[in-house]
């Protein structure tokens, strides 16, 4: 989330401001200060409470982390970008908003998904592979009527011999491609040690920020990564205490305007790493809302492409790959229409 610098305009009652005739996507300037009842209190969680009535509609937790990481909050005038940091009575929180990035997505944001053959990539007595698209969690919710992938290879199983679904790996609610299960406790200890003992290659295709100058057309990203905030969409901090070793290839695959197309090689499995470092590269992807401008691209443009692994059983090489989904197509082909 972006924001940009707005002018002050007069406060409700309560330390809201009144927001301007422009609409929604004019920013705001947001003023509170904190009451003795509310110290103690994680910044995220102090303007979580405070930002709906402004807002005019709940603020979603991401919203409110993704606006603290940009940088648009201030504590007696100093930026904070960590969302965890506990507030002191008295203290002035500044913000500037801009009201329509801090609307919920619509309650259907989880985007329609049956499991036909077409989605399943690869499949035998112990593994399915299954092309998952964005907007579709990996792993069910504390939702029961939230559907995920696992929820829905499962339907796809029952009735079945083997309706068992095991995760050794997992993509972001709305990041696309490859997703390998296990069908079969007999897969769980052979994938364990492949993805532990990086024996796994994993290949992802990002559709990134062009900085200037050009990055060179190869490079490592060796930058430790700490623990995520709360939430699974809490941002990972790159260094300081805690932190650990994470590795990423990077290689630009095509300069178009305004924009990259990148192959991005995860040599370790920390959470949001290629988001993360990619993003420490200069190199944020389109449509991120966490590490980027989540408004450049309709979602994160980020697409497993390639997993490569030794078959948890037998040991042989095994391969498995998924096409670019249409959306990121269509991204592609509008870049590249640009450029002509």
């Amino acid at each position: 989330m972006i924001v940009r610098k707005a002018p002050r305009f007069p406060r409700r009652a309560g330390g809201a401001s009144l927001p301007p005739v422009g609409g929604e996507r004019e920013p705001v300037e947001f003023r509170r200060r904190v009451a003795p009842a509310e110290a103690g209190l994680r910044l995220a969680d102090a303007l979580a409470r405070w930002l709906p009535a402004t807002a005019g509609h709940p603020v979603p937790m991401a919203r409110v982390r993704a606006l603290v990481a940009a940088g648009a909050v201030r504590l007696d005038g100093e930026v904070v970008r960590a969302a965890g940091r506990p507030v002191r009575a008295g203290q002035r929180v500044d913000a500037a908003l801009r009201l329509d990035l801090l609307r919920p997505r619509a309650a259907g944001r989880d985007r329609p998904f049956r499991l036909t053959p077409a989605a399943i990539l690869y499949r035998d007595d112990v593994l399915v592979a299954v092309d998952k698209p964005p907007g579709l969690p990996t792993h069910a919710t504390a939702d029961p009527s939230r559907p995920s992938l696992v929820g829905h290879v499962a339907e796809h199983l029952r009735g079945a011999e083997a309706a068992y679904v095991a995760v050794h790996q997992r993509l972001d609610r709305d990041t696309s491609g490859v997703v390998l299960l296990a069908t079969d406790p007999r897969a769980n200890e052979g994938l364990a040690r492949a993805f532990e003992g990086r024996q796994v290659e994993k290949s992802y295709l990002a559709l990134t920020a062009r900085p200037s100058p050009l990055p060179p057309r190869r490079l490592r990203v060796t930058v430790p990564l700490g623990a995520p905030g709360g939430g699974r969409s809490g941002r990972v901090a790159a260094g300081g205490p805690g932190a650990k070793a994470a590795e990423t290839e990077i290689v630009v695959r095509e300069v178009l305007e305004g924009a990259l197309l990148v192959e991005a090689r995860p040599l370790t499995g920390r959470k949001h790493q290629v988001r993360a470092h990619l993003a420490h590269a200069g190199m944020p992807i389109l449509g991120d809302p966490v590490y980027g401008d989540g408004r450049r691209a309709p979602r994160l443009m980020l697409h497993a492409r390639r997993l490569a692994l030794p078959h948890p059983l037998t040991g042989r090489p095994l391969v498995i790959e998924s096409p670019l989904p249409p959306d990121f197509e269509a991204a592609l082909a509008r870049l590249r229409g640009k450029l002509g």
